[in-house]
């Protein structure tokens, strides 16, 4: 009986033992702030970071210092633009900047997500694209992207919220983090 009951302590230690070494093992995801983004082919709202928009284009960082979301009179289109330089006047152009544009044709964008998951999902009467302005030539990237947009605020002055957007070009092109963009009706 001695011998019974050594038994079945001895298992009922070694589950002790194995249970608390899945615990420890166990993934700790909640109440954790997004810190860094990281370029994927594949994007979700939970992949935009709670850090001030910044962008990365042709291989190198760039800092965005201006954006406004623009609705333009006639076509309705939308379009949300971030750029490397400020205009001289209040929701004037942008010359010789580098700048990241989502573009909603004809449409309003909503305040709520958009999510376009993929390169390869196909979504009508959006435009993704990206420009850059070096030694008097400007390059634009119209290909392919994927992007996670939640817009929080929209009136009458500002537009708020957030995005992660990358583009399929060779060196990685991306823009993420938190915004408030200057409204302008052209």
């Amino acid at each position: 009986m001695y011998k019974k009951l050594c038994l079945l302590v001895l298992i009922v230690l070694s589950a002790a033992v194995i249970g608390c070494g899945k615990k420890e093992n166990a993934p700790t995801t909640e109440g954790k702030s997004k810190t860094t983004f990281q370029y994927s082919e594949s994007i979700t709202a939970s992949d935009i970071p709670d850090i001030p928009v910044k962008g990365f284009i042709g291989g190198k960082p760039v800092e965005i210092i201006y954006i406004n979301f623009e609705t333009w009179r006639g076509s309705n289109d939308n379009v949300i633009n971030f750029s490397t330089k400020q205009p001289k006047q209040p929701c004037g152009n942008v010359v010789n900047d580098t700048a990241f544009s989502l573009t909603r044709l004809a449409k309003d964008f909503n305040q709520g997500e958009f999510i376009k998951s993929s390169f390869t999902s196909n979504i009508d009467g959006y435009i993704g694209n990206y420009h850059t302005y070096k030694e008097d030539e400007a390059r634009k990237f119209s290909g392919s992207w994927n992007c996670a947009l939640i817009l929080t605020e929209i009136n009458d002055n500002t537009v708020k919220g957030k995005i992660a957007m990358c583009f399929k070009d060779s060196l990685k092109s991306w823009i993420a983090g938190t915004f408030e963009a200057k409204r302008c009706n052209n």
